[in-house]
């Protein structure tokens, strides 16, 4: 019997609502803990580090020592787990290059929170500095993707920004999942029900001689019943098992958004975050009905609980035997340089 194969992804990021939690609370200690985890079962995880935060951090340390030992700390902890066999990958919030530290707190302005809200020769510049940023930390092993809020379309927008600076694969995917919030927009309703595909100025649109490869988060559906338990059980959440390690607070979503969550069915990526979590062994089963031999799951280190990782770890526990794979294990599906050049025009000229 073949093994299953699991990726696990975890965006490594703070909070972008009024306060965006220190990095110790939402960085480091939740990703220890599930590294961990991902340790006792042989497991790695995929981090898709937010590059224009640590770009960030990195010049307002200059002005205040005092973010130092934060830039130091996380820059230690991307370094042992890139060490220990965890994959390092690019992930942007651009509305990093808006907002500043006053001293005591960051103040956010996240009027340009998409990357689409940046010109053509302000998103390559973007890509190109995060990238060298990531490579000067874990070396050059990045060539990953991950949209910040999803909000991968209209991708002829991006398409040459990313390649330019050999970034050529992405997972931002999750079939079936829309967002018509009109700040983070996405619509992948249409994707391929796939473990893998090649396309190239649409990420729903298999294109086998497309220079981008996209590996997909698995995908689930989640009844309101989910989102009222959450909404209603406050005191719940709020106990030791159930607090997320992150201590800041998430940007709100439009009014419409919670309404959908709240009255009807909707498609999830698969989640290792907060009660999510518990839905683990259920999103893998519907996946392998399905035919699909890859199940990927993500999540946050912000947004980890006690019952999120020990849901983690019996999952792990109770598939037994499983491949553990990083996007490392895909790395000879690299396009060839006169692709990713021909690419690189069409995208400009779609753009």
């Amino acid at each position: 019997m073949v093994s299953p194969k699991i990726l696990l992804s975890l965006d490594y990021e703070l909070f972008f609502g009024q306060a965006t939690g220190t990095v110790d609370n939402c960085l480091i200690r939740p990703t220890e803990e599930a590294a961990r985890i991902a340790r006792r079962h042989g497991a790695f995880f995929s981090l898709f580090v937010d590059a224009l935060y640590l770009q960030s951090l990195a010049e307002e340390a200059r002005r205040y020592p005092r973010l130092q030992p934060d830039l130091d700390a996380v820059r230690r902890q991307l370094t042992a787990l890139k060490e220990e066999g965890h994959d390092i990958q690019l992930h942007l919030h651009p509305h990093w290059k808006d907002s500043h530290f006053d001293g005591e707190a960051w103040q956010l302005d996240t009027h340009r929170y998409k990357l689409h809200d940046f010109d053509f020769v302000e998103i390559a510049s973007l890509v190109g500095s995060a990238k060298s940023l990531l490579t000067g930390i874990v070396g050059d092993t990045v060539f990953a993707f991950r949209a910040g809020g999803w909000c991968l379309q209209p991708f002829p927008r991006i398409a040459s920004g990313l390649l330019e600076h050999g970034i050529w694969l992405d997972s931002t995917v999750f079939p079936g999942g829309v967002s018509d919030d009109r700040d983070r927009w996405f619509d992948f309703s249409t994707a391929p029900e796939s473990d893998i595909w090649h396309f190239s100025s649409d990420p729903n649109r298999v294109d086998t001689d497309g220079p981008f490869l996209e590996i997909p988060i698995s995908a689930m559906r989640v009844t309101p019943f989910l989102f009222w338990r959450m909404a209603m059980s406050r005191k719940i959440l709020s106990t030791p098992t159930h607090k997320p390690f992150g201590d800041g607070s998430s940007l709100s979503w439009g009014r419409g958004y919670y309404l959908q969550k709240l009255t009807k069915s909707t498609i999830s990526v698969a989640s290792m975050d907060g009660l999510k979590a518990g839905m683990l062994t259920r999103a893998f089963r519907s996946e392998k009905a399905s035919g699909r031999k890859l199940f990927h799951a993500m999540g946050h280190p912000k947004a980890l609980s006690r019952f999120s990782l020990d849901q983690l770890d019996g999952f792990l526990a109770e598939l037994g035997a499983f491949a553990s794979v990083t996007f490392q294990d895909f790395k000879n599906r690299r396009p060839t340089a006169e692709v990713i050049s021909d690419s690189v025009l069409k995208n400009r000229e779609a753009a």
